[in-house]
């Protein structure tokens, strides 16, 4: 009975919020603010739909909003002072977010450090090098063309959020229809059990971060576009929104369960709770306060459960094998 409460917490907590702001905000359940609403969030699913392989394998990375600051400036360096082609600068600024997601687990495999305590540094190390590269000014001169990416529209529809929406459905499609996505829960379960049963570990770990990495390299070209520049602190804080998304969409933190629908209702829980708070009129402090208020209820929720679960097996062991 509790397991389907919590199966069910997000999406009532999304009804709620949903009349809850129709009811007290003019204008919320406009067509005009839902695009808006999707707009907002499409950064923070485009790299969700990602950091989801990363959290089902058992691991965490700090660093996103940090690398998101660091391709964004360079993408913009390269095409507004350095001429090079639009297509090749983003190739390049891919290329360059899947390189330090790999480093990332490279460093976390080989040295044994907690994925929380080595990305946290490496978000240092971004951030200082993005402050470095562009001396803590906004890199402009970006194309007309260039802004689409982020502006612009596909028919009635966002590109931004037509683009989170391919990376939600290429990311389904990896977790519950490939190989490297039963790999990817596997090792997240059990990697010991895993690592007998023939699954290479290391190489399971490095894909989740590259497939994360190319997420990320994505959304720095999105962000990039939309601010109309890269600005160094453009992806400030992003990291905890898209950690938040993922586990209140019932990934579970410690590896081996979740699933992308429940993310993408993560993901819309932190847009439509920010979203109407902000045409509230709520400060981005108070924000935050209900951001975390929605995390320790859903996540509270989930080890409650947990718990529950692990005393009533230890009081009966023999109903529960």
């Amino acid at each position: 009975m509790f397991g389907k409460i919590r199966k069910y917490t997000v999406a009532v907590l999304l009804v709620v919020l949903v009349v809850f702001f129709c009811v007290t905000v003019k204008g919320f359940a406009s067509l005009n603010n839902l695009f808006n609403l999707l707009r907002q969030i499409a950064v923070l699913g485009i790299i969700a739909s990602g950091m989801t392989m990363i959290v089902i394998t058992g691991n965490i990375d700090l660093s996103v909003g940090s690398v998101v600051s660091l391709v964004s400036c360079l993408v913009a360096i390269m095409i507004g002072k350095m001429g090079v082609s639009p297509a090749l600068a983003c190739l390049i600024g891919v290329i360059v977010s899947v390189a330090a997601m790999v480093l990332n687990s490279v460093i976390i495999q080989v040295t044994g450090m907690p994925a929380m305590l080595c990305t946290l540094a490496v978000m240092q190390i971004y951030q200082g090098a993005t402050y470095n590269v562009t001396n803590s000014t906004p890199i402009y001169g970006l194309p007309e063309s260039m802004r689409m990416i982020g502006q612009g529209y596909l028919g009635p529809v966002p590109i931004p959020v037509v683009i989170m929406a391919v990376m939600f459905l290429v990311s389904g499609i990896v977790l519950s229809r490939t190989y490297l996505g039963r790999y990817f829960y596997a090792v997240g379960s059990n990697s010991e059990a895993a690592r007998l049963s023939g699954i290479p570990i290391v190489k399971t770990n490095l894909l989740a971060y590259a497939l994360c990495g190319l997420t990320v390299g994505v959304a720095a070209i999105v962000t990039m576009s939309r601010l109309g520049g890269g600005y160094p602190a453009s992806g400030s804080g992003l990291e905890m929104d898209v950690i938040t998304a993922v586990v209140v969409g019932g990934v579970s933190f410690s590896g081996g369960k979740g699933k992308i629908t429940g993310v993408i209702q993560g993901v819309l829980l932190m847009g439509i709770l920010s979203n109407g708070l902000g045409v509230m009129g709520a400060s981005t402090h108070t924000q935050l306060v209900f951001k975390g208020i929605v995390l320790i209820v859903v996540v509270g929720l989930d080890y409650y459960q947990l718990k529950r679960a692990e005393r009533a097996k230890a009081l009966n062991p023999i109903a529960n094998n």
